[in-house]
């Protein structure tokens, strides 16, 4: 079974790309919103900071 951990890092990484092809700024704002939320889940998991790939990836 795979962990809470793993989950949202990896649903934060599939709504990262599917903001990257998104074909509306409203649709990829969503998919950056979505990221985030799963970015925090993650971080009250692990206690890091990962809202930097946001910034890396939408610098």
């Amino acid at each position: 079974m795979e962990s809470n951990e793993r989950y949202y890092r990896r649903r934060a990484a599939q709504e990262l790309a599917a903001a990257k092809r998104a074909l509306t700024e409203a649709a990829a704002l969503r998919r950056r919103q979505l990221a985030e939320s799963y970015l925090k889940r993650l971080a009250e998991l692990t206690g890091a900071d990962e809202m930097g790939v946001l910034e890396r990836e939408y610098a």
